[in-house]
């Protein structure tokens, strides 16, 4: 993805249901998410969320972070436990 692809998908998609949101739930205001890729923090992008700020808050996170990707969490849970255990020797 490019960040004309991204920017399409924000006017296209994000920005009208962002909007129902808003209209619908007159105290809410939907929070977008995203990671601190490249594609994502490209000078138009932030300007787009910048110019639509009032009706859809973005949340900056951090590139490739757990929080965003739960099985990353059970995978060094996993890591941990196969670590752990006690290997046998093998007769080969």
């Amino acid at each position: 993805m490019n960040q004309h692809v991204y920017f399409n998908i924000q006017d296209d998609q994000v920005l009208p249901f962002s909007q129902h949101l808003h209209d619908e739930y007159a105290l809410v205001t939907p929070i977008f998410q995203d990671d601190d890729s490249t594609v994502h923090r490209a000078g138009r992008i932030c300007d787009w969320f910048n110019e639509h700020s009032h009706t859809l808050l973005h949340l900056d996170w951090p590139a490739e972070s757990p929080d965003l990707n739960p099985i990353e969490n059970l995978w060094d849970m996993l890591e941990q436990q196969v670590k752990r255990r006690n290997q046998h020797p093998t007769i080969w």
